[in-house]
This record gives C-alpha cells, structure tokens and sequence, in this order.
C-alpha cells in the first residue's frame, strides 16, 4: 500500500466528504424504512435489522475495492456515469405525477432480498463519492477509507434520527442528490485525468476541472439546498415517527445481538 499522507488541505475535503456520507446515510435509512414499510411489525424489524448488517457489510467491502478504482480509468468513467445516473433517476422519479406502484404483497425474504441490493448500492455512491474527492492520490485513500467508516457510524448509531431529518426537510435529499451528480462530473474529470496519465494516445490533452470551481459549485448547491430545506420544513407525522422508532428499535436489536455473541466469545 502506497504511504498515506496528511496536510491541512485535506480537512476541507474530510468536512465536504462527512456531511455527503450523512445525507447519504440518511438516504439509505430512509429508503430501508420505506421499503419495510408494508411488512408486520415484528418482521419489519427484522428487515430493517439485517438492511443495517447488509449495510455495514457491502461498505466494508466497497472500501478494499477503492484502491482498484483509483487505478482504473474505465472504472472511474463508469463510477462517473452511475452517479451522474442516479440524480437523474432520482428526479424522473420525483417528476412522475402517477400513483407510485408498491408491491404489498412482497414476503419477508423477498423484502430482505430487496433491501440487500439498495445496500450494494448505496455502497457503492458511498465510496465513487470519496474516491472523487482525493483526485487520484493513493496517499490520500484514507479519506475515502474515513468518509465510509463515518456513513457507517453514522447509519449504525443514527439511522432513527435520519430517517426523521429527511421527513422533516424533504428537499435536503434532493440536494444531496445534485451534490452526487457534481461529483460524479468531478470523477468523470479524474477518469479522463487516469487516462491521459496511462495511455496518452487515447487521450493527448490533460484535462482537468479546477479546484476553485469544485469547491465553488460544492459549496454553492449545499448553501442554497440547505436554505430551500429549511424554508420548506414540515412538521414529523406520526406516521414517520413511527419508522424511525422502529428504525431505532432495529439499531438496539443489532447492539444487543453484538453484545451477546462478544460475551459469549469471552466466555469461551
């Protein structure tokens, strides 16, 4: 592994990194909630308590795999072309003014199946977004390494608690969202940047996107979404409170499990 490095530089894209991995951590509990949602109650916890497990699984693997992205130009430029696809989707979704379509009959496993593939995806935004973030530096892929295990601590410990931000400040996932597209316009720049350094033939001219410019643009879309957040509140139904409790419910299930299998290894 290539030596890691620290400078003050750094701190700023540590900061960016953290605030991304909460609202995409947020996203993630959210959605986990909501597709748990037409389970009973006692299998709803359930659900939700191996979505968290998935959750913390997929990520662990997703960051072993970002030193091969780093190396990778076709793996960034596809990186580049997820993210950019996912505010799309996000918005086509939000645009469609027909009733949503939700299969209530879904069984158990089939939920747990579902709510599995949310989780290699949201793995997957987690680490191409800090990998965007140290411009093809392997002395930086701690960052990338940090931002993740913060998403993790954070939907670990926290998910209750997201679950009731997003409700509470709906536009605060939509901004999240366009700070996923901008950084995926950031790797697809670092992809070509890869390309250029690996294989000049293919791409002759260096490209490259300014700091100045990220960090503007990056700074901009989260002034202005965290202020259409807040002037577009809404009160927390009952309803919400409800699946961040059992969200939280979910979290103590996973705690007490772990607590009980550490003790039960000390004994032995």
């Amino acid at each position: 592994m290539v030596p890691q490095t620290f400078s003050l530089s750094d701190i700023p894209s540590v900061l960016a990194l953290i605030v991304l991995e909460g609202l995409l951590s947020a996203d993630n509990a959210l959605v986990l909630a909501v597709m748990v949602k037409h389970l009973p109650k006692d299998q709803r916890q359930r659900a939700l308590l191996y979505g968290l497990g998935g959750a913390f699984v997929f990520r662990l693997i997703a960051i072993l795999a970002a030193g091969i992205v780093l190396q990778q130009w076709w793996l960034q430029l596809i990186g580049c072309l997820y993210l950019l696809y996912l505010p799309i989707r996000h918005f086509l979704q939000h645009s469609d003014k027909s009733p949503t379509k939700v299969v209530k009959k879904s069984g158990f496993w089939q939920t747990v199946i579902a709510v599995e593939i949310a989780d290699i995806a949201f793995a997957i935004d987690s680490v191409l977004a800090g990998v965007a973030f140290i411009n093809n530096d392997q002395s930086k892929i701690w960052v990338v390494y940090l931002g993740a295990i913060i998403g993790l601590v954070l939907l670990r410990f926290a998910a209750g608690y997201f679950v009731r931000l997003l409700e509470r400040f709906p536009m605060l996932d939509h901004m999240a969202y366009v700070l996923v597209g901008w950084v995926g316009v950031k790797l697809g720049f670092l992809a070509l940047e890869t390309l250029h350094r690996v294989n000049p033939a293919w791409m002759p001219v260096d490209v490259h996107l300014d700091k100045g410019i990220f960090w503007g643009v990056l700074l901009a879309i989260a002034g202005i979404g965290s202020y259409i957040a807040w002037r577009n509140q809404r009160p927390l139904d009952p309803e919400d409170e409800a699946a961040a409790q059992e969200m939280e419910s979910a979290e103590d299930m996973q705690i007490t499990q772990e607590e009980a299998a550490a003790s039960e290894r000390r004994s032995e």
